[in-house]
Parts: structure tokens; sequence; C-alpha cells
């Protein structure tokens, strides 16, 4: 990474990745992302579902995923796993660790954690 990022789709520009999305037919308004770097490794989401919620009336409904929004998923938060594994939440980090490099983690925790999209 060259200059710092200011926010979670500076980064997303700056590692060179690219965003494939797939309706999950199983699932509404879920969705599969597959994010690829520059050298073709990649980072598979089976099913996710994104929301924006009315700050005011709490209303929330589903919207399509977005760099920002993947890299918030990769960022940490809400985990589930069919397998109910304890575990999940840890191995789930450790891949975007391992997908994104150390540094780029890093930063994408302290991008998510401002909420600078």
């Amino acid at each position: 990474m060259a200059a710092t990022p200011g926010s979670l789709g500076d980064l997303f520009r700056s590692l060179g990745l690219a965003l494939t999305i797939r309706p999950v037919t199983e699932e509404e308004d879920a969705w599969a992302c597959t994010l690829t770097r520059p050298d073709g490794a990649t980072y598979e989401i089976d099913s996710v579902t994104f929301f924006d919620v009315d700050p005011d009336t709490s209303e929330e409904w589903a919207v399509e995923p977005t760099p920002s929004r993947v890299l918030s998923v990769l960022a940490g938060g809400d985990i589930e796993s069919d397998d109910d594994e304890d575990g999940a939440e840890a191995d789930a980090e450790a891949a975007a660790r391992e997908f994104l490099g150390a540094e780029a983690y890093d930063m994408l925790q302290e991008l998510d954690a401002a909420s600078i999209e």
C-alpha cells in the first residue's frame, strides 16, 4: 500500500481487489461474494445479507453488496457458521488477515471501527 487509505473504498482500490457478486437463490436478499487479489487469490463469502437502517424509524431494508460493505464483513462482526464451531470468528479473522496481509487487515480494522466507508 503506497498512501494510507482514508476509507474502506480507498483501501479496496489500493489493494487492487475485484468484487464479484451473485444472488444466493436459496435465501432471500442474500449474496455470495468473491474478492479477488491481483495475483488471482480469492476470498469467498458464501452468503451474506446487507441492510441499511433509517436512523429516525429504525426501519431496515436489504441492499446490494458494495466493496466497502464486503470489506466490512472481513473486518469481523456477526459471523455465523453452519457447523456451530466455537472458533468460527477466529478462523474468519485468520483467513481475512491471510488474504489481505497483516498491514492491510490492521488498516481495515481501523477504518471499519471508525465507520469510514
